[in-house]
């Protein structure tokens, strides 16, 4: 059996530590880090505090992952993006303030931390777009690393920006909360995912093209046999005849396989095109061509053989050489007996037409 080449088998190797180290990436990744957000406002009707706490929020992928405070400033523009974002800080707030920025507007989440942390904020809240509600995720930020980020949902954030709008002033606790295990992003999932399914589907093609390759190999060897078998059935029904002399042979003629000129005494073998060759030489051509070398005639064909595709090859069967020949040389200038068959197969040993055929023994001069 033949294996793929060395080219495919590397890209497989290849694929498969492309796969190893995604999921290693994948098993490393960051935890998923919850947030308690508390915030406290006066309510301006009843002249009554309020605190409202519950785990709405969710740490960002590079923020730090500690508690915070301060009273809540909004940036104007509510998202937050350019250099000539305004943050109203009060005097008294000056050192302590949270930044409450909206999502959105074409800039990213380090765009807008960097902002607010470079006007003096010391964390900063994301809330998400308006049609996702109180929907969350983690926020990627790579660039603003020093920085407890965290984002709540759209809801929530609005909730925010309407006390202040009303003239609250609203202070938010950003506490920890609960860690929900290894977390991997949409891009490592995807990576993963495509990842697993490219190594599934090279190992099933190999696994096919390995089983198709065998079936065909032993579908082969079994062919070849059977072929070889019924190659010596028909050489074995083929004429063997020994040169002598008096027969129609040209002494100047050669064998066609190996290119030696005829002499008496030569064993022949007559194929059913009537081409005749040495019978050492053609034999073992005709077990593995069972053609003849020069007309190229199927032997088996012109035999009548049958050549079925069974599961057993045939066993080899034993050839029935009819060979003429003399016990011992034919000295020169002798008188020679030559038995004479009631059918030849070529022509060449057949006698004159009109010659009469006789089935017993006649003499032939030298």
């Amino acid at each position: 059996m033949s294996f793929p080449g060395k080219r495919s088998v590397s890209c497989w190797l290849l694929l498969v530590c492309v796969f190893y180290f995604t999921c290693l990436h994948g098993s490393n990744a960051s935890s998923l880090w919850t947030a308690y957000v508390n915030i406290s406002f006066v309510n301006p009707q009843t002249n009554k505090t309020v605190w409202e706490d519950e785990e709405s929020g969710l740490y960002g992928q590079n923020s730090f992952i500690t508690n915070a405070n301060g009273l809540v400033v909004l940036p104007d523009p509510l998202h937050g993006c350019s250099e000539h974002t305004v943050y109203d800080v009060p005097e008294y707030a000056k050192k302590k303030w949270i930044a409450l920025v909206q999502r959105g507007n074409g800039c990213t989440f380090t765009e807008k931390i960097t902002e607010a942390v470079f006007r003096g904020a010391v964390a900063v809240v994301i809330f998400n777009y308006p049609t996702l509600g109180n929907e969350v995720i983690e926020m990627y930020h790579p660039g603003a690393k020093d920085t407890v980020a965290i984002m709540v949902g759209n809801s929530k954030g609005m909730e925010i920006v309407q006390l202040i709008h009303g003239g609250a002033q609203v202070n938010l606790t950003i506490k920890v909360g609960n860690q929900h295990g290894p977390w991997m992003s949409h891009y490592s999932v995807f990576f993963i995912s495509i990842s697993f399914f490219i190594v599934t589907a090279t190992v099933g093609y190999f696994i096919f093209y390995s089983a198709r390759r065998l079936h065909t190999s032993r579908a082969l060897n079994r062919r070849q046999k059977q072929l070889k078998a019924d190659a010596k059935k028909a050489i074995g029904q083929l004429e063997v005849r020994t040169l002598k002399p008096g027969d129609k042979v040209n002494l100047r003629d050669s064998c066609a396989v190996c290119i030696e000129v005829y002499k008496l005494n030569d064993v022949m073998r007559i194929l059913t095109c009537n081409h005749l060759f040495h019978k050492t030489c053609i034999d073992p051509w005709l077990l593995e061509h069972r053609t003849c070398p020069m007309c190229k005639c199927d032997i088996l064909k012109a035999l009548g053989i049958e050549q079925p595709d069974d599961e057993e090859a045939s066993e080899p069967v034993q050839m029935d050489e009819r060979v003429l020949e003399e016990e011992n040389p034919i000295p020169a200038n002798s008188v020679l007996r030559m038995e004479v068959l009631p059918h030849y197969d070529n022509l060449t040993f057949a006698t004159e037409e009109d010659a009469p055929r006789h089935d017993n023994l006649q003499q032939v001069k030298t």
